[in-house]
C-alpha cells in the first residue's frame, strides 16, 4: 500500500486546516535533536491551571488517536470493526521484530476471509508498514490523564527533558493542551520540552524513543522468566497466569528491589499444595483451573506472594525464588558483558558496523544494565544468606539432608556384594 509523505514544512498548514492551535510555539529545527517546539514569545509560569486560556498548544479531541477514538471509529466503519474482531486483543507495542512478523502473519491469516482486508494485507510491503506503524506508535505515544495511551499530533513534536518546561493535560471537552509547568516560565526562542515519563528505564527510553536520558537516575530492567527444568506443571503455569512472566529489577542508592508475582507461582510444585484441574464452565466448555491448598485461586494468580505467607514453608519458597532469580541475574550479566562483534570479515565489517550513535547508545544501555545486575547480584546474595540463617529454613534443610543420607544408606545396604 503506497502512502504519500508530506515534508515537515507542510505541518503548519495541516495543523491550521485541522484546528490545531500553535498559540505560543512553533516547530523549528533544533541542533542535535531534529525538530522540536520553540517559544514564539515569552511565556510566564502559571499555577496548576488546566484551562485552555493559558495553553501553549491546543489539539482538538477529534485528532487524538486513543483507544476510545479507535472504538468510536469502529462503530461507523464495518470493515474496521471486522479487523478488530479478528485481531482480538493482540498488542505489538512491546513486541520485538520477530514477534511483529509473527503477529502480522497471524493477522493476515485471520483476515483472509474478509475481502477488503485480505486484498489490502496481501499487497507487497505491508509487513514493513506493519513494523513501521508499531515503531511510530511506540515513539509517538504519550499517556494522557483520562484518555490513556494516545497519539497527539502537534504535541508529539515536543522533545523530552528531565528539566521539562511544559506539561500536557486534557480539558473538560476532551481537547489536549500543552501548558507551562508550574512556576516555570519560557523565554522567547527557548525550546519547550516535556517529560516522556520520569520512571521509564533506559531500555524503555531507547527502545521506544531511540535515545537514553543521560540525566536520569532510573536503573531498572525486566527479565523474562522461563519454565524451570523438569517442571511438569511449567506449561500450565504459563497458560493460566494473567500477566507477563517477567521479573522487574530496580536499583537506587538506597536499596535494591525486585518485583515478580509470577516467580512465586513458578517455584511452587505439586508437593507444596499446587494443583491444576479441568473444570466445566457455564457454557458447557472445559477450562483449566488452578488450586492452592485445595482452594480455587484461578482469579488470583498474581497473588501467590501473599497466598504463601501463612504456609509453614513460606521461607523455603522465598529462598527458592531468590535462588532462581540469582541464577537468572548471573546468566544475564554474563550475556551482556560478553564482547559484541558486529563484523565477520574485513570486507563485510563496514557494511555490518552500526552507526556510531547506535553503538554509543547500546554501550550506554549495556553499562547501565550491568550496574543494575551487579547491584542485584550482591543484594540477592545477602538476601539468600539471610534466609539460610532462618530457623525454619535450617530445620527444613537439615531434615532433607537426613532423609537423603538415610536413603543412601538403605540403598548401600540393599546392594549385593560384587566379587567380580
Amino acid at each position: 500500500m503506497s502512502a504519500s509523505q508530506l515534508p515537515i514544512e507542510a505541518f503548519p498548514a495541516w495543523a491550521l486546516l485541522n484546528g490545531v492551535e500553535f498559540r505560543s510555539a512553533e516547530v523549528q529545527s533544533i541542533e542535535g535533536k531534529g525538530f522540536g517546539l520553540v517559544a514564539k514569545n515569552d511565556i510566564p509560569g502559571v499555577s496548576d491551571d488546566t484551562s485552555s486560556t493559558v495553553a501553549i498548544i491546543r489539539i482538538p479531541r477529534d485528532l487524538v488517536l486513543s483507544a476510545e477514538a479507535v472504538e468510536a471509529y469502529a462503530k461507523v466503519d464495518q470493515s474496521f470493526r471486522q479487523l478488530l474482531e479478528v485481531a482480538g486483543h493482540q498488542s505489538s507495542v512491546n513486541a520485538k521484530l520477530s514477534v511483529l512478523s509473527r503477529e502480522y502473519d497471524e493477522l493476515s491469516e485471520k483476515a483472509s476471509t474478509l475481502p477488503f482486508w485480505n486484498d489490502l494485507l496481501s499487497e507487497p510491503g505491508m509487513l514493513e508498514d506493519w513494523i513501521l506503524a508499531d515503531a511510530l506508535y511506540r515513539s509517538r505515544c504519550l499517556e494522557l490523564p483520562h484518555a490513556g495511551i494516545a497519539m497527539v499530533p502537534g504535541l508529539d513534536m515536543a522533545n523530552h527533558s528531565p528539566k521539562y518546561l511544559a506539561r500536557y493535560d486534557e480539558t473538560p471537552e476532551g481537547d489536549v493542551v500543552l501548558l507551562p509547568s508550574s512556576g516555570s516560565g519560557v523565554s522567547s526562542g527557548e525550546e519547550i520540552t516535556i517529560s516522556y515519563g520520569e520512571a521509564k528505564s533506559a531500555a524503555e527510553m531507547l527502545f521506544s524513543y531511540g535515545f537514553i536520558d543521560q540525566e536520569s537516575g532510573v536503573k531498572e530492567l525486566a527479565l523474562h522468566l522461563d519454565a524451570l527444568p523438569d517442571d511438569p506443571l511449567g506449561k500450565a503455569k504459563f497458560h493460566i497466569y494473567r500477566g507477563p512472566p517477567v521479573v522487574r529489577l530496580s536499583l537506587t542508592e538506597q536499596r535494591f528491589q525486585w518485583h515478580s508475582p509470577f516467580l512465586y507461582l513458578l517455584i511452587l510444585n505439586e508437593e507444596d499444595g499446587l494443583a491444576f484441574r479441568i473444570a466445566q464452565d457455564m457454557e458447557g466448555g472445559r477450562e483449566l483451573r488452578i488450586f492452592w491448598q485445595d482452594e480455587d485461586v484461578t482469579g488470583r494468580t498474581d497473588e501467590f506472594e501473599s497466598l504463601i505467607q501463612d504456609h509453614p514453608l513460606s521461607q523455603i519458597f522465598k529462598l527458592r525464588a531468590v535462588a532462581v532469580l540469582e541464577n537468572l541475574v548471573a546468566a544475564q550479566l554474563n550475556r551482556i558483558t560478553a564482547e559484541i562483534s558486529y563484523g565477520v570479515t574485513e570486507q563485510s565489517q563496514a557494511a555490518n558496523q552500526p552507526r556510531v550513535e547506535c553503538m554509543l547508545a547500546a554501550e550506554k544501555l549495556r553499562d547501565l544494565e550491568a550496574q543494575t545486575l551487579q547491584g542485584a547480584a550482591a543484594a540477592l546474595e545477602n538476601e539468600k544468606a539471610r534466609l539460610l540463617l532462618d530457623a525454619r529454613v535450617v530445620a527444613y534443610l537439615g531434615s532433607m539432608e537426613d532423609t537423603q543420607n538415610e536413603q543412601a544408606s538403605d540403598q548401600a545396604s540393599n546392594e549385593d556384594d560384587d566379587f567380580s
